[in-house]
């Protein structure tokens, strides 16, 4: 369900407000199952965040300067993967766990006095645009049992225990599908908007972006100690060139995508994180590390030149009222992709390190590194459909 928090603040504040509760509990948390059920409700509140902004952000910028607004965004968002092991290893030592997540609690309520004062009161929600419980709940159970599935077969659990939980998954999604059609605008994703070919597409790029990118986060670190045999801190430290290289891309490909058709930039960028991943799949084990550091910040640019441009050029050929659920769509398709490339990638780190394998050993090598490279082939595939408009100098789009 798609809401424009510039009209409809409330779920924004809420969500604000679900992240300090969550942060809050957090910090007081007596117990691991107490902690987990803590970070949940704030993972709730969170995850209700990111959508909302970038509607809120697509809704404001406008045509004219939405490559460019788009990029400095995604180019903050970008600084967390970067920054945010760092800084939360620095805070936990300084200030404890427990510390850092009243932090949490801090940031969360001067946003939401900030918010509170910023914001227009707004206009009353539509009722039949509340939360859809039961299209909240399909969606959450189904991901999860496909997820575990795919988990399984890292795990060694029999043909039961992976394919029990795919195929159950698979079913309760599809029953979702059938709930979204039935609630249209209503349901928490529209799968109406998947008939417009641009949000298709866009979607389509944003979900094997996902596939290509997340696995890197949790699975280089393991590569550089498992493979390479460095330590914790330094392999912690090597992300840090993609997430550089990320960081510009986002700015640069935000600019460029005011200028430039998306066509032309989701591709080409595809192709360095291609370019890049297969350096480490072929020659990564062994390579110096300044070539790994070096094809680190090119498919780290790469990968900044497609997330901007695909979400911006999709903006610009859609009404202010098709943007809310179209921001919900990309934002779910994204974490969704990125939730099944790790459990995928771990998969192939067991399948490819041997059946005594405990993580990504010498014995696998690169060859985990397909799964990148070929989600980077999709995702230049995908972005030959997005729309060729750019902004015109009177500030409307002129898709093609």
């Amino acid at each position: 369900m798609g809401v424009d928090p510039v009209r409809h603040p409330r779920p924004w504040l809420a969500a604000l407000a679900l992240f300090g509760v969550g942060a809050a509990a957090s910090a007081f948390a007596w117990s691991l199952p107490a902690l987990v059920v803590a970070r949940a409700v704030q993972g709730f509140g969170g995850g209700m965040l990111e959508p909302l902004m970038l509607t809120a952000v697509a809704t404001l910028a406008g045509p004219a300067r939405m490559g460019r607004i788009m990029g400095l965004v995604a180019g903050a968002i970008g600084i967390g993967p970067l920054l945010g092991p760092l800084l939360g290893g620095v805070a936990v030592d300084a200030i404890g766990w427990r510390g850092l997540f009243a932090a949490f609690v801090v940031a969360a309520a001067a946003v939401l006095v900030v918010s509170w004062r910023a914001l227009p009161g707004g206009v009353p929600l539509d009722p039949a645009l509340r939360l859809d419980r039961l299209g909240l709940a399909l969606l959450s159970v189904g991901s999860v049992a496909v997820l575990v599935g795919l988990a399984e077969t890292s795990e060694d659990g029999g043909t039961l225990a992976v394919v029990g939980p795919i195929v159950l998954g698979l079913s309760v999604l599809a029953a979702f599908a059938r709930h979204a059609a039935r609630r249209g605008g209503a349901a928490v994703v529209d799968v109406a908007v998947l008939r417009n070919p641009t949000v298709l597409s866009a979607t389509l790029v944003m979900l094997t972006l996902g596939l290509a990118i997340y696995p890197l986060f949790y699975g280089l670190p393991q590569f550089f100690q498992g493979v390479r045999g460095y330590g914790v801190l330094a392999s912690g430290l090597l992300l840090a060139p993609q997430g550089a290289g990320s960081l510009v891309g986002m700015i640069l490909g935000g600019r460029l995508s005011d200028r430039v058709s998306a066509r032309v930039l989701v591709p080409s960028g595809a192709a360095a994180v291609v370019v890049g991943m297969a350096v480490y799949l072929v020659v990564g084990p062994t390579a110096p590390i300044a070539v790994l550091v070096a094809t680190s910040v090119a498919a780290g640019l790469g990968v900044g030149f497609v997330g901007g441009p695909t979400t911006s050029s999709l903006y610009r050929v859609l009404t202010p009222h098709e943007i809310p659920n179209a921001t919900t769509t990309l934002f779910v398709a994204n974490q969704l992709g990125g939730a099944v490339g790790i459990a995928v990638l771990t998969g192939i780190v067991t399948a490819a390190g041997g059946a005594h394998a405990t993580g990504w050993t010498p014995v696998a090598g690169g060859t985990p590194f397909w799964l990148p490279v070929l989600a980077g082939v999709a995702v230049a595939v995908g972005g030959l459909w997005l729309p060729r408009g750019v902004t015109l100098s009177e500030g409307t789009a002129q898709p093609q």
